[in-house]
């Protein structure tokens, strides 16, 4: 019994040496957009190129979705967000009030949590937030209608 002992705390000890939980939260850095069609209100197809206003962020999402996870930036409340494709050009500025750090081992970037969500400016015919927390149980933070 005392060897099995010896042998488990030894194990607990060589289990917590490397404990690098770096992207457990990274989910709760960005926002989640869905987008709708104006008249249907269905689910809408986008073919964008999305950049942010100060930041190297730029990405086309699949030209069949729905829904895109956007990168709000920690170091300023409010982070603008550029919707560009071959025939339309649309802008979101979005902001939070709040912002909770995460860090879950020292060897890792912080994770952040944002509260408060609220849209500043916006180009697009309609925008709800329906979600103004980052969170992993809120599917949706800002609808777009156009």
């Amino acid at each position: 019994m005392k060897k099995l002992a010896i042998i488990l705390f030894g194990l607990l000890i060589i289990s917590c040496e490397d404990i690098e939980n770096c992207g457990t939260n990274d989910d709760l850095d960005f926002m989640a957009v869905r987008f709708y069609d104006l008249e249907s209100a269905a689910e809408k197809k986008i073919g964008f190129t999305i950049t942010a206003e100060n930041s190297p962020y730029s990405f086309t999402p699949f030209t069949d979705s729905t829904g895109v996870g956007l990168p709000l930036n920690p170091d300023d409340p409010t982070t603008t967000f550029f919707f560009d494709s071959d025939t339309s050009h649309f802008e979101l500025e979005i902001s939070y009030a709040e912002k909770q750090v995460t860090i879950f081992d020292q060897k890792c970037d912080p994770s952040y949590t944002f509260i408060g969500l609220d849209t500043v400016r916006q180009t697009f015919d309609s925008t709800v937030v329906v979600g103004t927390v980052t969170n992993r149980q809120i599917s949706t933070n800002v609808e777009i209608y156009f």
